[in-house]
């Protein structure tokens, strides 16, 4: 798919986390009084809702091929915070599944005492 596509599908709609797909586990709904919500903008800003309480903006970008997503926070609750900026690091969050009503984000890792790498996946679903 391509990076214009997916920006339309991505952008200016509310994601709330539904479901979390722990790595070799079964597929678990998240609570929505413990879920976060996304909300990304075609200009490379996002804000992130947590809780009901805390809320978090940033810049985000897709990885050159568009399949993966690199997101740094920059603010919490309108305090700014130090971290790493966006593009310093490289993007982890793989984007499995973009629709325009489902979003699914893979979290790369390594998992157990063998460092077996894999992935937990989060569900989002566009908020109505």
């Amino acid at each position: 798919m391509q990076h214009t596509s997916k920006m339309n599908l991505i952008c200016n709609k509310k994601w709330r986390w539904v479901a979390l797909k722990s790595f070799g586990k079964e597929l678990n709904p998240v609570q929505k009084s413990l879920s976060d919500a996304l909300f990304f903008r075609n200009d490379g800003t996002f804000e992130k809702e947590m809780y009901g309480q805390l809320k978090f903006k940033g810049k985000w970008a897709f990885n050159t091929d568009s399949s993966k997503l690199d997101m740094a926070i920059t603010e919490m609750n309108g305090q700014a915070l130090a971290g790493m900026a966006l593009g310093e690091s490289h993007p982890t969050d793989s984007i499995m599944r973009l629709t325009k009503d489902t979003l699914i984000i893979a979290k790369l890792a390594y998992f157990g005492p063998k460092n077996i790498y894999g992935h937990d996946d989060w569900y989002y679903v566009k908020e109505k």
